[in-house]
């Protein structure tokens, strides 16, 4: 990694008690994130910075370009400059094959750990934000966001494309409106059978009938809000023999919390679950 990405490319090995999934860099200038806020029934606000990304081919990419450099700290860790590495094939049948400089290749398999409401609440928020950044939309399209979302669109706007005729009408889209800062979101109870929700992620994976699964690296994409590295442990360690078993090389659970798209400025943490000795020592050396 050159001297300038570094400035640019924190992580965090989180390990031991008390850690939060939280950034520590402001996050002014910051971008690909969302700050999921929740107001309690007793009045209190809790917030979290999560990666977000609009696609999600791209946010796998992302993911997989700064596990790739993790990957490359601990198996190169005396390698005076961060060593390059490719990717030789998208999905086929792994979400990604890597090549490193001196040859070795890995799988990288991405999946994720999330309420599946707030899952579907987040999808809904970039397929609104992806119509938006078009620019020109038909009415119809018009409608679905504002049956989504109501009130972000002008008044006049959507009573116009709501008219039969103008369902297939294009309508101009002024800037202001593009790039919405808020949404409202039902009710949601993010809190999760955090458990359940690992043991099934890896039971998805494990299931797979492909080869390889020894030279291949599950990587766990966290976006759920409210339970920290604490509870994240505590329910690994009721499925440990389960987690270890796993034919997969490791488990990473990553937890994104802002990045720009080429994988750079960012920041994430990552907690393993299952690792090799080797790789264990080298991260607490290092």
């Amino acid at each position: 990694m050159s001297r300038e990405a570094s400035s640019t490319f924190k992580n965090d090995l989180l390990l031991g008690k008390g850690h939060k999934f939280s950034p520590r860099a402001d996050l002014q200038k910051k971008r690909n994130f969302t700050a999921h806020t929740f107001f309690s029934p007793d009045g209190s606000i809790r917030q979290a910075i999560r990666l977000n990304v609009l696609d999600d081919r791209e946010r796998e990419e992302i993911i997989a370009f700064h596990f790739a450099q993790q990957y490359a700290k601990i198996n190169y860790p005396e390698t005076p400059t961060p060593p390059h590495f490719y990717i030789t094939k998208r999905d086929d049948p792994w979400d990604f094959e890597y090549v490193m400089h001196d040859g070795t290749t890995f799988n990288l398999e991405i999946c994720r750990v999330a309420d599946t409401a707030l899952l579907r609440a987040i999808k809904l928020e970039n397929d609104c934000r992806k119509l938006l950044h078009k620019g020109w939309l038909k009415g119809f399209e018009i409608s679905k966001i504002e049956k989504a979302f109501p009130g972000t669109l002008p008044f006049n706007l959507t009573e116009s494309a709501n008219q039969r005729e103008n369902k297939k009408k294009l309508f101009y889209i002024a800037a202001e409106f593009r790039d919405p800062r808020i949404f409202l979101r039902p009710p949601l109870n993010p809190h999760i059978d955090l458990k359940r929700a690992i043991y099934t992620a890896i039971a998805k994976k494990n299931a797979k009938r492909h080869k390889g699964k020894e030279d291949t690296i599950l990587v766990l994409d966290n976006l759920t809000t409210l339970d920290e590295p604490d509870d994240f442990f505590a329910a690994a360690e009721e499925i440990y023999e389960f987690i270890l078993a796993s034919p997969f090389q490791s488990i990473w659970l990553y937890t994104g919390y802002y990045s720009d798209s080429n994988g750079y400025d960012c920041e994430f943490s990552i907690i393993p679950l299952k690792a090799s000795d080797e790789a264990m020592n080298l991260l607490l050396s290092n």
